[in-house]
């Protein structure tokens, strides 16, 4: 293991919230909507455009969403029901929903809610009636759109619709899209109706680790990983694994707090270039503030993998602030006839304890 705090004191910046409440969409005229949790058994998707979920009174970027909220409508809220349901949350479409359930995530969904009862309050106008805390965080990459898709088996009304107001809008132009089905939490297929929806309240919490970029390939073509294996939080000893690389062969892990400059160099940038030779197509995509050396072991090419670790400061000044890391691998036998590359990692550090 190697001790970093060095390391990693240049890169501090100031800390930021730890938990950010974000209402989505958030129109200038609420209204009552009744779906879906008042109609009883059903399927219901709603699609957030990622605007709405930034800018002055939003997230800040991407995000780890812990929990979300409903809210009583105008009128007729009083009815306080137990639902019988599930909810999954995924990034969507930037063109919004479909009339496909299954085509409206960009990739499949985490469930966030498994099936279970959950009590639907009453409740006086604009209040929180409905609080759903996640089992399973879901990470939001501050960029894409989000989709909901809450399934709904049942209810302490012998399953049947009853009379309740959700605070919604029907105006919400290019911000949200709502897609229902009535009597089939299974349905493949609904109504989509474009500007209408839920009002929800989003919880989203410090500290990510997202992929980006791309890696370039080694020894028998073999594109290695980075793996960033654990969420950074002061204090905790952080971990990071190359694997699909070449076995036996020099490795370099390089942490910077930029994805976007390296001096003067734009990012991403052609590590051949960067050196003064012809462009090998690796691409430095951080600024290498600072690297850790290494030695892969495996088999043979694509099976070899290497471990480091670093103690980050247990000090919480830097909780907020994203950190970069890519691995390089010295290979004769790329196809570049130099190294190879991974992707890049981005992590946001979280709060103390996650």
């Amino acid at each position: 293991m190697m001790r970093t705090h060095s390391i990693l004191a240049v890169l501090m910046t100031s800390a930021l919230s730890a938990q950010t409440l974000v209402l989505a969409p958030n129109p200038p005229s609420p209204t009552n909507v009744d779906r879906p949790f008042a109609g009883g058994v059903g399927r219901y998707q709603q699609w957030y455009a990622s605007w709405s979920l930034t800018g002055a009174n939003g997230f800040p970027g991407p995000v780890r969403l812990t929990e979300i909220a409903y809210f009583a409508g105008l009128s007729q809220s009083s009815n306080a029901t137990l639902i019988d349901m599930e909810i999954a949350i995924g990034h969507g479409n930037t063109f919004g929903l479909s009339g496909v359930y299954a085509g409206n995530f960009a990739e499949p969904p985490v469930v966030v809610w498994p099936r279970q009862n959950l009590q639907l309050a009453a409740g006086a106008p604009s209040t929180v009636v409905m609080t759903v805390p996640f089992a399973t965080e879901f990470t939001w990459d501050g960029v894409r759109p989000i989709v909901i898709d809450i399934k709904i088996w049942g209810n302490s009304r012998n399953n049947q619709p009853f009379l309740y107001n959700n605070l919604g809008t029907v105006t919400s132009f290019g911000e949200t899209t709502r897609l229902y089905q009535f009597g089939n939490p299974g349905a493949t297929t609904g109504i989509v109706q474009p500007n209408v929806g839920m009002i929800t309240q989003f919880s989203g919490r410090d500290g990510v680790v997202l992929e980006y970029g791309a890696g370039c390939p080694g020894e028998g073509s073999h594109i290695p990983d980075n793996t960033v294996q654990q969420l950074p939080w002061p204090g905790i000893v952080w971990s990071h694994q190359i694997s699909g690389a070449a076995s036996q062969r020099t490795a370099m892990w390089m942490i910077g707090d930029s994805s976007a400059m390296f001096g003067t160099v734009a990012l991403p940038a052609d590590v051949g270039t960067m050196l003064g030779f012809a462009p090998n197509g690796c691409m430095l995509l951080q600024n290498a503030v600072a690297s850790v050396w290494s030695t892969t072991v495996g088999a043979g090419a694509g099976s070899g993998i290497a471990t480091i670790s670093v103690q980050l400061p247990a000090v919480t000044s830097y909780v907020g602030m994203s950190l970069y890391t890519q691995w390089f691998v010295l290979d004769p036998n790329a196809p570049n006839g130099l190294m190879s590359a991974t992707e890049g990692g981005w992590s946001i550090v979280a709060p103390v304890g996650g």
